[in-house]
């Protein structure tokens, strides 16, 4: 009974976590939507396209900051693992090391990251990119503002991957919430403001953006032990040394996203100027919107794999890299689907006069976060099993292999569409080598992945389309028609999904916590 009691606790947290992020990020997504109007509204096509430049030049900090958070996250909750079979004072010892560990890195990472990224993002606005002369300066502000926000971001690391390896992800979940809402207030009062828009966007952004970081910061003191400064596990060279083996090839991954990813705008901009720049931009807010549904469950899963790594429970890690995968998928079909088939409607019932090529961009986007979503579960078992170096030598410089292709088919003449084109072939190989390395260092065979996931996946996105597209020829457009589209679709998804893509221990596993939560209430 108390292995029992044990696992529908496990099982109740992660729920729960889940419903936290999902709905925060259900909200978000909203807000966001509605607030991105507002910001384009605001600034206008040119400061929107060019406010989405420089903060591509500033993801290449949050990226970094990204990788450096993953692989904290990871070695804390492997700790949490190992420390079930210690004594009550050395598991917290255990994971106060890592703490100091971490600490140690982020003491001196954000010094360097701003004294590397402001001389390249200065150089860049004012030597490289497409940028109207009388907008310099207040992109140079901008860049300047950013860099803080950044830099408070990254110190934060160490604190808030405690909130992940503990799974405490609905205290997170509250806090982004909040982010959230302060944003949308802040691009409605855009709209008042007479002076310079964008360097004020920049300054609340900053605000906020900082702000839930610095309170993250506080209330990690407050609620974990581990969180304790020891000067003595500062800098510990074994333990700097194990964490950097981990963290500087996922490093070396993410950065490869972020050239690639921020790449793709700069490109842009020098091919055809910032006005494609804003359809870039609109294309990522929503796909970066829609990977906040599934990014819930990830959060949820991602620190419980890496504990049963940690815990010598491979069997129970590798089936729940299996439904991440599935899950994540779906959750992301929920969204996608719908706004797929109804995309140049909602752009024009969302923006008004949405930028060219942006319903063409956003569906290559969401494209690609399907296919990424049904292979996350593979790469969250390759983190938590912990041997990456190999796995970050091949895939990184697939996805990086975009840019490239991208020019060539500029060259070639084949004009904006080639930006989805490069983007989609790329995270489709990306996407098969997680197959092909899970297989290599875990022994998970990729039949299984075709089967339960692949082919279940496939026939209820041929079903939810079929349906989707048979309303959008009886109706014209209209809100009216993607309502009834979206309900057609999130139908046909729910109950192709109870039937395809569950097992009958899946299934059998949502009628007990269907009942279990009709009891209660």
């Amino acid at each position: 009974m108390g292995g029992l009691r044990g696992i529908l606790k496990a099982s109740t947290r992660i729920l729960i976590n889940t419903l936290a992020m999902y709905s925060r990020s259900l909200v978000a997504m909203g807000l966001s939507l509605f607030s991105a109007r507002w910001v384009l509204q605001a600034l206008g096509p040119v400061d929107f396209g060019l406010f989405g430049v420089i903060g591509s030049i500033i993801l290449l900090i949050a990226f970094i900051n990204d990788g450096m958070a993953v692989g904290v996250a990871r070695f804390y909750a492997y700790a949490i693992g190992q420390s079930v079979h210690l004594p009550g004072q050395d598991a917290q010892d255990h994971v106060t090391r890592w703490f100091n560990t971490a600490l140690s890195i982020h003491l001196l990472l954000p010094a360097g990251l701003v004294a590397l990224g402001y001389p390249l993002g200065a150089y860049a606005i004012e030597h490289w990119l497409t940028i109207p002369p009388e907008r310099i300066d207040a992109c140079l502000w901008v860049l300047r503002i950013s860099l803080v926000t950044a830099m408070i971001n990254v110190a934060s690391v160490p604190f808030t991957a405690l909130f992940t390896a503990y799974q405490h992800i609905a205290e997170l979940a509250l806090f982004g919430l909040i982010g959230s809402v302060l944003t949308f207030a802040g691009a409605y009062s855009l709209l008042a403001i007479t002076s310079d828009r964008l360097i004020v966007y920049a300054l609340y952004m900053m605000a906020i953006g900082g702000g839930i970081p610095l309170l993250l910061i506080a209330r990690a003191f407050i609620k974990y032990p581990a969180c304790r400064v020891r000067l003595r596990y500062l800098f510990n060279r074994s333990y700097l040394r194990e964490l950097f083996g981990f963290v500087g090839w996922k490093m070396y991954g993410m950065s490869c996203v972020v050239f690639r990813n921020q790449g793709a705008p700069v490109l842009i901009n020098l091919q055809f100027g910032p006005h494609l720049n804003a359809a870039y931009s609109i294309a990522q807010r929503v796909s970066i919107q829609a990977d906040s549904l599934a990014a819930a469950m990830a959060g949820a899963f991602q620190p419980v794999i890496t504990t049963m790594e940690g815990g010598g429970q491979r069997d129970r890690m590798i089936e729940a890299a299996m439904q991440i995968s599935k899950f994540g998928a779906y959750l992301v079909l929920l969204f996608v689907l719908p706004l797929m088939i109804e995309m140049d409607t909602v752009l024009t019932l969302w923006l008004g006069n949405p930028p060219a090529y942006a319903g063409m961009l956003c569906s290559f986007m969401l494209a690609m976060l399907v296919m990424d979503k049904m292979t996350s579960g593979y790469m969250m078992a390759v983190n938590a099993h912990g041997r990456i170096a190999r796995y970050e030598l091949v895939q990184g410089p697939i996805l990086l292999f975009a840019l490239p292709l991208m020019w060539l088919l500029f060259r070639q003449g084949a004009g904006p569409v080639a930006v989805g084109v490069a983007l989609a072939a790329t995270m489709a190989a990306y996407c098969l080598g997680r197959l092909v390395f899970c297989r290599y260092l875990l022994g998970i065979p990729v039949g299984p992945w075709f089967r339960h996931v692949a082919l279940p996946v496939s026939i209820m996105i041929g079903l939810a389309v079929a349906g989707g597209l048979g309303l959008t020829g009886l109706m014209p457009a209209g809100f009216l028609r993607v309502s009834l589209t979206t309900m057609a679709c999130l139908l046909t998804l729910s109950t192709a999904g109870w039937f395809i893509l569950l097992n009958e221990k899946e299934r059998m596993f949502m009628r007990s916590l269907a009942t279990r939560i009709l009891r209660r209430s």
